[in-house]
């Protein structure tokens, strides 16, 4: 398959119902039906679909423009400024991420259609720890789904709650005109209510499909484990023939070890597509995880009104940068223990020179463990979850005792 073929191949409904049939493939679904809610899915390559993409990122700038603007504007009122600073983070949050999905649509879409069509699948593994690797699959959406519904409620209060109490605005801003006349505040709090709620859909969107992908390829590491393992024992000609059919069949162990030499290459091929593609998604995730659990913290101490609405706020986030950190540490750990898993094939009953230099290969290239980074500033994994959480408390810390200052002065 040409490179120009995968790149324009459709990911519709034969792509959903091979996926689907996979117990951890399919976990990319969810995000595919919030991607295409969002009109992000990056198959589409019509006119209509670039356009209207576009515009919502556009869109998302100019209000993004008149929310920041209030935060300079109020910033020596420090608890206002941070109470502002939290949905303008999220807004940000929002627009790198739509960025992302409009910039490397191409990119995205060839490797869909590599881990489609060329990722092993999960029936190589014997039943009990195909279970066992599902349920760990499903638990990361599992967590995705916990921020769902935790963003949800806290987005409830923050849209709904400005119209009800004091004919406030949904997003806190500076605009050239008076907003407060009648007809501008409607048209405006429409505009910034569904704008509002669109950055939420694009944040889950965006976040259910990169936990998935980070997921899948963990997996696929795992397989690769199990593959190795058994190369020279009796399991690898049941492995070979679900893996390549009849030509598994007279497959031989030099030829079963180039495959899977070909498969670790494309493995880490898409793990550098990956890190290319989100690095700037997740260093922004850091910065916006540390913002808005600071934020709460300090609003939650100032203003006891608000005390559910930053709970959710701060339980949505703590619940987004752990799973962001829980599927970057899972890639690493995989990655990590595929050197152990091709020594422990049994090398040794090989007399085959090419074989033995082949393992010898393989075991070198697989000791460089795959992470994803921040731009290359810190992993993802849970050391960095905790350096967040310390970085978070450090800055509340500093700006209670400013707001104090302040309070006092």
């Amino acid at each position: 398959m040409s490179g120009k073929k995968t790149t324009l191949r459709k990911l519709s409904l034969e792509f959903t119902k091979d996926v689907y049939k996979d117990g951890v493939k399919k976990c990319i679904l969810p995000g595919k039906i919030l991607l295409q809610s969002v009109c992000c899915w990056p198959d589409d390559e019509s006119l209509f679909m670039k356009v209207v993409g576009w515009f919502l990122f556009w869109n998302l700038f100019v209000i993004e423009i008149f929310h920041a603007a209030y935060v300079f504007k109020n910033f020596k009122d420090i608890g206002d400024a941070v109470g502002a600073g939290a949905t303008v983070t999220t807004t940000m949050e929002g627009l790198v991420r739509l960025h992302i999905m409009l910039t490397k649509r191409d990119v995205i879409n060839t490797t869909l259609v590599k881990i489609w069509k060329q990722f092993w699948s999960l029936d190589v593994i014997e039943p009990i720890k195909r279970k066992q690797i599902q349920r760990k699959a499903q638990l990361s959406v599992m967590l995705t789904s916990i921020f769902l519904a935790s963003s949800i409620i806290s987005n409830s209060q923050i849209t709904g709650v400005p119209y009800v109490r004091n004919r406030g605005m949904v997003l806190r801003s500076v605009f050239p005109f008076d907003w407060q006349k009648s007809y501008y505040y409607e048209v405006v709090y429409v505009w910034q209510y569904y704008s509002d709620w669109f950055v939420l859909f694009m944040i889950n969107a965006f976040d259910f499909f990169f936990v998935a992908m980070v997921t899948i390829c963990a997996v696929q590491f795992v397989i690769m484990q199990e593959v190795f393992k058994s190369i020279l024992g009796k399991d690898s000609r049941r492995q070979r023939v679900i893996m390549f059919g009849e030509k598994g069949q007279k497959m031989t162990d030099r030829q079963m070890l180039f495959e899977a030499l070909e498969q670790h290459k494309l493995l880490i091929g898409i793990c550098n597509e990956l890190e290319e593609s989100f690095n700037r998604a997740i260093l922004i995730q850091f910065f916006v995880s540390t913002s808005a659990i600071c934020a709460a913290s300090l609003v939650l101490k100032v203003d006891y009104s608000q005390f559910f609405k930053m709970l959710m706020y701060a339980a949505a986030h703590l619940s987004q940068l752990f799973y962001y950190c829980f599927a970057g540490a899972e890639l690493s750990y995989e990655s990590g223990h595929l050197a152990d898993a091709i020594y422990e094939c049994n090398w040794h009953l090989s007399y085959d020179r090419e074989f033995r230099e082949a393992i010898l290969m393989m075991i070198q290239r697989s000791q460089r463990v795959q992470c994803l980074t921040a731009v290359g500033i810190t992993e993802l994994n849970f050391e960095s979850f905790l350096k967040i959480m310390r970085l978070s408390f450090s800055f509340y810390t500093l700006l209670n005792n400013l707001l104090m200052k302040h309070m006092d002065g």
